[in-house]
């Protein structure tokens, strides 16, 4: 890019523009031209996939609310003014419009990552599935030759938006073109088991996660504000308790006895060493002396934080150098 740039910016000197129109012809190459790697341009050059996915993606919009796009402006000029089909159809549109063959019994989920949608003006030479033209729209379906696409869809909370919840269960997994019942409990049940194994074929462990919702939900509105609050305070506190105790220097009393005429006292005096200086004193130590001295140390950090914490008692006894 500095390279292009000097020799614009020389080619303009020699052609004698004026500043206005040097900088004009700069920032126009400028935004038009960008640098990259030799790697890079050998793969836009040969034409080679800078990404590759072995499985294809779907959006299934299942749901009665979900969105349309609206025709192009060419299109909608030419029609009624009255006329209310302004929108483009989507693949819920299409799986209406299915074909009647038996083949064709299937709920959405299934129509979607199963058969590929191609356009009627489209020409395929030998294709290796039939291609099956829908009812009334300018379009075709094609049985997917390798795997099955994987599909996506709107979500609902089943805690807290049960009827969008169930709508799109049912939309999703449910044929349209099914068996009439005789009764009400014999369709709820044939309902609710086909919805099931559909199901089953997306949602593997729909069965935990469906737990694991409804316990997150659950501790989310038994949780007040104030609490989450006070977590995040304490975390803090601790936070700094636990700074102050690394960065603190290991105290060590040393018992001075002096005597002065009749009178004996003791002045106690602190010693302080880095911890440079305690490491190598820690090594030295035997098992027994180690957990003594860990066991005093938690007892000050303990005591602290706690005034109300329990006086320490211990007790030790053994030959010289206990």
């Amino acid at each position: 890019m500095s390279l292009l740039l000097q020799a614009n910016h020389k080619e303009c000197r020699e052609e004698n523009m004026t500043v206005r129109e040097e900088m004009k012809k700069l920032t126009g190459i400028f935004f038009n031209h960008r640098q990259v790697s030799v790697q890079k341009a050998i793969y836009r050059a040969t034409n080679i996939p800078l990404t590759y996915s072995s499985r294809g993606f779907v959006f299934v919009p299942a749901h009665s609310n979900s969105y349309k796009f609206l025709k192009p402006q060419n299109v909608l000029k030419e029609m009624d003014p009255n006329d209310e089909n302004i929108y483009m159809s989507h693949l819920a549109d299409k799986y209406f419009d299915r074909p009647k063959e038996p083949e064709f019994d299937i709920c959405m989920a299934d129509f979607a990552s199963e058969y590929d949608i191609v356009s009627v003006k489209k020409s395929i030479r030998n294709p290796r599935t039939p291609i099956i033209r829908l009812q009334t729209l300018n379009f075709a379906v094609k049985k997917r030759c390798n795997r099955n696409a994987i599909i996506r869809y709107p979500y609902f909370n089943r805690e807290t938006d049960r009827e969008n919840y169930f709508e799109n269960l049912l939309s999703l997994y449910l044929p349209i073109r099914s068996e009439v019942f005789d009764t009400r409990q014999q369709c709820v049940r044939k309902v609710k088991d086909i919805v099931h194994e559909n199901q089953r074929k997306y949602e593997a462990h729909v069965k935990e996660t469906g737990e694991t919702e409804s316990l997150f939900n659950e501790l989310s509105l038994n949780m007040k504000d104030n609490e989450w609050a006070e977590i995040v305070a304490n975390k803090e506190k601790n936070n700094i308790w636990s700074r102050e105790v690394e960065e603190e220097d290991n105290p060590n009393l040393n018992v001075i006895h002096k005597s002065k005429k009749k009178n004996t006292f003791i002045d106690l005096k602190q010693t302080y060493f880095t911890t440079d200086e305690t490491r190598p004193l820690l090594e030295s130590m035997n098992k027994e002396q180690q957990e003594i001295f860990y066991h005093v140390r938690e007892w000050c950090i303990n005591r602290l934080h706690n005034p109300d914490a329990e006086h320490l008692r211990l007790f030790t006894t053994g030959g010289t150098g206990t």
